[in-house]
């Protein structure tokens, strides 16, 4: 089996490559510290399996993984990551990965268990995100069952900050359209003021993601 890692933590990442070799006797094909280095290289190795860090510099980690899995339905991915907040857990389990470890909170063994069960064609997720995943089924006001996939991620430009002119011109609509979808999203989660909206994109962890996009895609 052939592994690559993308990982930006260097220890960590040599910590990994360790395990993959001395434990589990795999080729490691290739490795990566941040994510267009990292995709290239599973472009060009084709690797059976990618350990990924989901907090990567240059790129939002769950959106390699629905790359990497839709240009190759078969390649297994563990999800690496020490942020666990609601909204990255949903978008993690909706981009099809085989596994999540928690760095964290789980030790090197549960990291070579991790590793073992994925390798193997099963799945394993860390606790925090089989409680995400189970607190986000059960509550009534959960924004999976209350926010459209499109509301989700205005929900990430309005609660990350950025403007209505800044979300219009990014998505190409106009500034009316976007304070029509900001009233719609505080209606349907019960929230009635802009620092209401923006605490709770904060908590659930859509601000982070904006904050990512305004680091890395020139964002006023």
């Amino acid at each position: 089996m052939k592994i690559v890692l993308i990982e930006d933590q260097t220890m960590f990442r040599d910590l990994l490559k360790k395990i993959c070799r001395e434990h589990f006797h795999l080729a490691v094909v290739g490795e990566a510290g941040d994510a267009a280095t990292g995709l290239a290289l599973c472009r060009s190795r084709r690797p059976d399996m990618v350990l990924l860090d989901l907090n990567l510099p240059d790129r939002d980690g769950v959106s390699i993984a629905e790359e990497l899995r839709a240009e190759d339905p078969e390649i297994r991915i563990l999800a690496l990551s020490s942020e666990c907040d609601d909204y990255t857990l949903h978008r993690m389990f909706k981009s099809g990965v085989h596994g999540y470890v928690d760095k964290n909170r789980q030790s090197v063994d549960m990291l070579k268990q991790a590793i073992d069960e994925v390798m193997h064609g099963r799945v394993f997720f860390a606790e925090v995100a089989q409680q995400a995943r189970w607190r986000l089924r059960e509550e009534p006001m959960a924004f999976p069952k209350v926010l459209s996939d499109r509301e989700q991620q205005l929900l990430s430009m309005l609660g990350g900050g950025l403007s209505d002119e800044e979300v219009a011109r990014d998505l190409q609509l106009s500034r009316h359209t976007v304070q029509l979808h900001r009233r719609h999203i505080m209606g349907k989660l019960d929230l009635h003021r802009t620092p209401d909206l923006i605490r709770y994109a904060v908590s659930k962890g859509f601000s982070k993601l904006n904050s990512f996009r305004t680091r890395n895609e020139g964002y006023p």
